[in-house]
């Protein structure tokens, strides 16, 4: 991988891990305020898409 390809992906998994971040929090929040359980599933959801993406970047999870 040249260095090139190696910057855009590091740059996608520094945005992958923010996002998965703000997933966690927004879940938290939606948990602990009892929110729509469709909002909780879709974060959920999102979440777990996140992960996925990650893991096949070859990031271990946290």
């Amino acid at each position: 991988m040249n260095k090139h390809d190696q910057s855009r992906r590091n740059s996608l998994i520094k945005t992958l891990n923010k996002a998965r971040e703000q997933a966690e929090t927004a879940r938290m929040y939606l948990i602990a305020n009892e929110r729509d359980p469709e909002d909780i599933a879709a974060t959920s959801l999102a979440l777990e898409h996140i992960e996925i993406a990650l893991s096949h970047l070859g990031v271990k999870g946290d």
